[in-house]
Parts: structure tokens; C-alpha cells; sequence
């Protein structure tokens, strides 16, 4: 079984974020997204959350960099709670 692994990546400009998250997932370079908006001091900039397994996560980061990431990449294992649910899941009984 694949290893999941959370990707995080600020993109400036909403339409921007939008198609790269599009393109990701027609891709199928992730299999689910976060995107929401975050302090930038030249323009509007929004952070993708980014599920994928480890073997897609390098062809994912070289796609958000090709696209116009403009700030750091960071990717790290998703790890699970002693429910047994992922930590990006929240509310779970």
C-alpha cells in the first residue's frame, strides 16, 4: 500500500491556484485539495493542501513549480491518530 503524503504550496493569484489544482487533479497527481488563502505582501496568494502518495509526490512538485509556485514547498507523511483517522481529518468520533 502507497504511502500518503501531504504537500503544501503557496501560489499567487486565485485563478492561478484554481487551474493548477484543476490541472493536478485531471493529472491525477493528487487526490484531494485544500485551497485557501494566506497573508502575501505584493498580491493575493492562496496555499494548496495536497493529498498524494509517495511515488506521485516528486512529478507533483515539479507540476506546481512549472505552474508558478512562489513560495516554498513543504512534504510530509501523513500520520495517523490512535483512532486510526489521518491528522488531516478532524471531527472524527
Amino acid at each position: 500500500m502507497a504511502e500518503f503524503i501531504e504537500v503544501r504550496a503557496t501560489i499567487e493569484g486565485r485563478e492561478n491556484a484554481v487551474a493548477v489544482a484543476h490541472d493536478l487533479l485531471r493529472a491525477g497527481l493528487a487526490t484531494s485539495i485544500d485551497i485557501d488563502v494566506v497573508p502575501h505582501p505584493s498580491a493575493s496568494a492562496w496555499r494548496l493542501t495536497l493529498i498524494t502518495t509517495d511515488q506521485l509526490a516528486p512529478a507533483l512538485e515539479q507540476h506546481i513549480r512549472g505552474s508558478g509556485g512562489s513560495g516554498s514547498i513543504v512534504s510530509r507523511p501523513v500520520t495517523r491518530d490512535v483512532g486510526s483517522y489521518p491528522d488531516w481529518l478532524t471531527n472524527q468520533p
